[in-house]
């Protein structure tokens, strides 16, 4: 219940609808149970059925013989309503030939009342379902946008695309329609329950003394179904993650020849998938027969009843049958009740799911009291730092580099020895575990990351374009594209040739990740859109080492115009491509062994020399 109050704490802002929907669903509800009252006058005043008894004379056959019961008093709302129907019968009676007449057309206005109520309630009810739900979703967007990179490697993205759409799709279906129906049948439950106890208090308590023999399976059934229901979309998760993976992953797959290996892991998750969701409809399906076929034997014992009340003159035949239509009218809320019951109950599940992302503590925060980053003017510091990524095993130890201010520092050294992660821990993606790292004397966690990541400009190996335009993948997030500068920034990152080439130009649509590109030109859009933002400081991770020898080549001269009077950390496996550095440090086991210029280091005759000699570098 604690996912369910805090779902109510987001309808909050849109209490004016929901106030709506609760008076329309209000209206419905006495709408209909005066329906049902009026089949009473209906029956015994326009079509005679108040307990006249009609039989032959035994002396003259010919002769009908009328003996009228007693009136049965009424009292509580069906008095109110019998004064109700007299007002309106005498007012509408005036202008119509008979009272039949007025009491069909006061049953006509009933109908249409209730139904102008049923679009109010359902409407206004939508209203703030929807935008409830479109809250949820945005602070889930939030809250998931918020995470480190440390939260990203132990959530698969399937799983987390679940809950941003099955799981917030579930709790929609909940509030917008459920929800809807819950209002409706539980005022029509209460409406109904008050009419039938009014029409005969005897009768209704018979009935309801048999009510705890449903009460029984609902409560199973909830309790099962909720159960059923979490590990259905459990399941769902695992096999959203197979997928995604095989997706991303189809040239491997491909190229190992191991289709029919990842065809039988997704062969499991689908028939995990099977069983609880099998398990879960073979509750949903029980409930409703179980629950019917109860309800059938109680009705037919209070018919017996009933028939002892008419036969004493304690009920009318017109009140019988309103009292039939009312207890029937009580069956469909009270099953839709149930299935509701169900719906919110897995509504509640997929809450829990949901608020679980949305709780889930940020690392990587501003702390209190963090200062904007004004810009760079002495440089940045790596002093002393230490980081690993699981415990007992070190990437970085005693990481020390100094990247003075407007220079290009480049980082080079065998696989693994930490050069990445250095790449990561400037943006604060991580954050160091021992030692700082310091921009202009001041550590980058006493600084406002929105101000720290403005600062930063990143091209990495993995160029990540989005679905749009070429104009909004350069001109990132910005509301106003200066055109101008726009054209600057394609035309010095070698794109622009390529851009006007394509027939609507930067206004081209290129595809999910940029797939329309070839890698050359993916790489050099992501070097304008560095250009565009302008960062005094620059990361470039591994920028060229998936190009071939041609795009490298225009890549790298774009990267040079890219880099031109900024502090630049350049990350790479090709000595060639760092050659030209300020500053060229050399890790081995997440420490810097040596640093210096190309030639220098060559002359030393180290680590760099030996990697430069593999690459086949002389000179």
């Amino acid at each position: 219940m604690k996912a369910f109050r805090r779902l109510l704490k987001y309808v909050r802002p849109h209490i004016g609808w929901a106030l709506a929907a609760v008076a329309g669903m209000i209206g419905v509800a006495i709408a209909s149970v005066f329906m049902v009252f009026l089949l009473s006058p209906l029956l015994d005043d326009v079509l005679g059925g108040r307990g006249e008894a009609r039989g032959l004379s035994a002396g003259a056959p010919s002769v009908v013989a009328k003996v009228k019961a007693p009136k049965v008093p009424e009292v509580g709302i069906v008095k109110e309503m019998r004064e109700w129907f007299e007002r309106g019968k005498t007012a509408l009676g005036r202008h119509l030939p008979s009272d039949a007449v007025a009491i069909l057309l006061l049953g006509f206005l009933t109908v249409f009342v209730k139904n102008m109520f049923l679009y109010l309630g359902h409407y206004s009810l939508f209203r703030a379902g929807l935008a409830t739900v479109k809250d949820l979703r945005d602070g889930l967007m939030d809250s998931l946008i918020a995470q480190s990179a440390g939260y990203y490697q132990l959530q698969p993205s399937a799983v987390l695309m679940s809950r941003v759409t099955n799981d917030v799709e579930q709790i929609n279906n909940a509030i917008s329609d459920r929800l809807a129906d819950l209002l409706q049948d539980f005022f029509a439950v209460i409406g109904f329950l008050v009419l039938v106890f009014s029409l005969n208090f005897r009768l209704a308590l018979a009935t309801f003394l048999l009510a705890p023999l449903l009460l029984g399976p609902i409560v199973h059934f909830t309790r099962k179904l909720r159960h059923r229901s979490h590990q259905s979309q459990e399941r769902l998760g695992d096999m959203n993650a197979v997928v995604d993976e095989v997706l991303k992953g189809y040239r491997v797959v491909q190229a190992f020849g191991m289709q029919a290996f990842e065809s039988g892991r997704f062969r499991e998750a689908t028939r995990r998938h099977l069983r609880a969701n099998l398990k879960a409809r073979k509750i949903y399906a029980l409930n409703a027969p179980v629950v019917e076929v109860l309800g059938a034997g109680g009705v037919l014992v209070l018919m017996w009843y009933a028939k002892q009340l008419i036969d004493s003159g304690a009920m009318t035949l017109g009140t019988l049958i309103a009292f039939l239509v009312g207890l029937y009218s009580l069956y469909n809320p009270i099953k839709r009740l149930n299935k509701v019951n169900l719906a919110i109950q897995g509504a509640v599940a997929a809450a829990e799911r949901v608020f679980k992302v949305i709780d889930e503590p940020v690392a990587i925060k501003d702390r209190p009291g963090a200062r904007e980053l004004p810009g760079i003017r002495a440089g940045i510091r790596f002093e002393d730092v230490s980081f690993a990524y699981e415990p007992e095993k070190p990437v970085l130890r005693g990481f020390t580099l100094e990247l003075p201010a407007g220079k290009a520092v480049a980082l080079v050294g065998p696989s693994g020895a930490g050069k990445s992660t250095v790449a990561q821990l400037l943006p604060r993606f991580w954050d160091v575990q021992g030692g700082r790292v310091a921009i202009d004397g001041v550590d980058i966690r006493d600084l406002e990351l929105r101000s720290l990541r403005g600062n930063l400009g990143l091209v990495t190996q993995e160029t990540v374009l989005f679905n749009t335009t070429v104009r909004a993948n350069i001109a990132y997030g910005q509301d106003r594209v200066d055109e101008e500068r726009l054209h600057a920034c394609a035309r010095a990152a070698f794109a622009e040739e390529f851009i006007l080439e394509f027939p609507n130009g930067f206004d081209t649509m290129i595809g999910e990740a940029g797939v329309r590109l070839s890698g050359g030109q993916r790489q050099r859009l992501a070097v304008a859109r560095a250009l565009y933002k302008d960062p005094p400081i620059l990361i470039l991770d591994e920028a060229t080492s998936a190009l071939d020898a041609e795009a490298e080549g225009i890549v790298q001269r774009a990267l040079e115009n890219l880099m031109r009077g900024r502090t630049t950390l350049v990350i790479a496996h090709r000595l060639a491509t760092v050659r030209n550095a300020d500053v060229i440090a050399v890790m081995e086991e997440g420490r810097v062994v040596e640093q210096g210029t190309h030639t220098g280091l060559l002359a030393a005759g180290g680590v760099y020399a030996r990697l430069a000699n593999m690459q086949g570098i002389t000179e």
